[in-house]
């Protein structure tokens, strides 16, 4: 029997969309968090709403986790699909469980050595004591549970809290669907994993990006929001929908992408706090409204929940493909910040700060994130709203005393490029805001001095920025001649994979990126000279980040972009796998002869 595992276990549940294994995920995510464990739930799933192959993978640890796990310790299958699918990825010791309702036997070319296979009954079991196949997913659990010896009453109480509003018919057939999955494992050999939590701390929390990003925009004082439904976005306008009207907040859900930004706009320039979320091909059509964001100054907030591109691409994946659009984007010299999180936790405090960002430096602020991020379920500690501060920069609400000019000059130029921004109908501060070129009130202008003094105006704001925006947060030991950079999603995998170099004698540090522009340069340069060796980690396929990096440090053969773009997440084994294939001798040198850029 292999070594136990206790308190470090992933599961993945695999079936066909619609079927309802996501809501088994679901509930087996909520009994290990309220068990005390840590707690990520990855999606994945095709584009559809019914059928299609379709997987749910929870991992839960006794310590914080934010991302995949190398391996599989349970895969619970739905049909024989996801069994060939996904059973090399399970671990010695591990356990098959699967549908064998009609006679169904793992081929033996699909076993793999030290993997048990346990096939139960699951669809006759539902149809026959409970009269409903649907219930299949229920008695699964109840055979999972009897596996790792978890408690009934935990179960019992998430079943109860989750279909208690369908009434008490239904929570006791999904109880006792529960009970029959533990009564038919109870006489399978136990596999080697225990689960013994030390109970749930109740101010954590099981969330996902989005929800993160909406509670963080709430709390920052995000009053509006536009958006058209597009995954991994959708679930912002969701909860927003759900929430933001309490709080005598706005939400529309607009005819397209362009007509969502351009409502953001407006409602920021009549001195809302606004938002507008989206995923890339949404990116793509809010471009042109960005830069009019830009030219009339105006602070927007604008998500973009990446996933694989080009056109629509795999809508239900994870990426990060759309670094360069976010920078580079739209039309002519105009400032945008960029910021991107790590994980939820982190989500929820950064897009409050991107408010603030906005509003200071009166301009558009992207916020980067993926479908790993935005999707996921993860458990976060306590949320801290104390830490949320709002600066509304140089926001006008008071009437304009001794103002004798007409109009305003709302684009007055200034040191710093920031100039007063009045909410439209304060005495005294009535202006003209216009997407052409124009003077410091704002009335259109095509003087050559005039429009270099606003556009050096307008870029100045970068500059100021750059000491206002988060900067990288650098981990691992500081004299590690081995250096890893990354951003967003890839948090979790890098630090994990430092984990398993350092248990192979290989010491790294790594720059985690949280602004992406304006671009931390000073910082990279530094990090990059420091280094005998720096990886650049990303998802996308040509090496985006590492382009960047190499604007500050030029072209040089010691950055080497470690790439993934098949939309899955990283696994942390392999990046310390290709960073440890690159390093040879017996003090971990770099072989730059023969090194291939990848």
């Amino acid at each position: 029997m292999s070594e136990v595992r206790v308190n470090d276990l992933s599961v993945r549940i695999g079936g066909q969309a619609g079927d309802g294994s996501l809501t088994t995920g679901d509930l087996l995510a909520k009994a290990l968090k309220r068990m005390g464990l840590w707690v990520i739930a990855l999606k994945d799933f095709p584009s559809r709403i019914r059928g299609g192959h379709t997987n749910y993978t929870i991992r839960a640890k006794d310590a914080p986790i934010w991302g995949p796990g190398n391996a599989l310790d349970f895969l619970l299958a739905f049909d024989m699909e996801s069994v060939e699918i996904h059973s090399g990825e399970i671990q010695p010791g591990g356990v098959v469980i699967y549908d064998n309702s009609r006679g169904e036997q793992v081929p033996d070319s699909l076993h793999a050595k030290g993997v048990h296979y346990l096939g139960v009954p699951l669809s006759n079991i539902a149809r026959s004591e409970l009269g409903l196949e649907l219930m299949k997913n229920t008695v699964a659990l109840g055979v999972l549970a009897e596996l790792l010896s978890l408690d009934d009453t935990i179960f019992h109480d998430i079943l109860a809290s989750t279909y208690g509003r369908k009434g008490p018919t239904v929570v006791e057939k999904n109880k006792r669907a529960f009970d029959l999955g533990r009564r038919q494992a109870a006489q399978a050999p136990k596999p080697p994993y225990r689960i013994t939590g030390n109970g749930e701390n109740p101010k954590r929390l099981l969330i996902t990006g989005d929800e993160a990003i909406g509670y963080g925009a709430l709390a920052a004082g995000c009053r509006f929001l536009a958006a058209y439904p597009i995954t991994p976005a959708t679930d912002i306008l969701e909860w927003m929908a759900k929430y933001l009207p309490k709080y005598n907040g706005v939400v529309i859900q607009a005819e397209d992408e362009l007509a969502a930004i351009n409502m953001a706009i407006g409602a920021a320039h009549a001195g809302a706090r606004a938002m507008t979320s989206t995923s890339g091909p949404g990116f793509s059509l809010m471009t042109e409204a960005m830069a009019l964001a830009g030219m009339v100054e105006v602070p927007v907030v604008i998500v973009d929940c990446q996933r694989p591109g080009p056109s629509t691409g795999l809508p239900t994946k994870t990426e990060q493909g759309d670094l360069n659009h976010a920078i580079f984007g739209a039309h002519g010299d105009f400032p945008r910040i960029v910021l991107s999180p790590a994980n939820a936790e982190e989500a929820f405090y950064l897009i409050a700060e991107a408010f603030n960002l906005a509003e200071r430096f009166q301009c558009p602020v992207i916020f980067l994130t993926e479908q790993l991020v935005a999707m996921s379920k993860q458990t976060i500690p306590p949320l801290d709203l104390s830490r949320i501060t709002i600066d509304r920069g140089k926001l006008v609400r008071e009437p304009v005393q001794n103002n004798e000019e007409w109009p305003f000059r709302r684009f007055a130029i200034t040191e710093e490029g920031i100039s007063p921004r009045p909410i439209p109908s304060v005495p005294g501060g009535m202006f003209i805001a216009k997407g052409s070129e124009h003077l410091e009130s704002g009335a259109y202008s095509e003087s050559p001095k005039n429009r270099t003094l606003m556009t050096l105006k307008r870029m100045r704001k970068l500059e100021r920025a750059k000491e206002a925006v988060p900067p990288p947060v650098l981990t691992g030991d500081p004299t590690a001649r081995v250096g890893i950079i990354g951003f967003g999603g890839t948090y979790g995998p890098i630090l994990e994979a430092m984990e398993m170099l350092a248990k192979e004698g290989i010491t790294t540090k790594y720059l985690r990126l949280r602004t992406l522009w304006p671009f931390p340069a000073e910082e990279i340069r530094r990090f990059v000279q420091e280094s005998e060796i720096v990886f650049v980690v990303e998802q996308n396929a040509t090496g985006q980040l590492r382009g960047l990096v190499e604007r500050c440090v030029g072209p040089q053969e010691k950055v080497e972009s470690l790439l993934k773009f098949d939309g899955q997440p990283f696994k942390p084994l392999e990046i310390a796998t290709r960073i440890d294939a690159l390093l040879v001798g017996p003090e971990r040198v770099p072989a730059r002869a023969n090194r291939a850029r990848r």
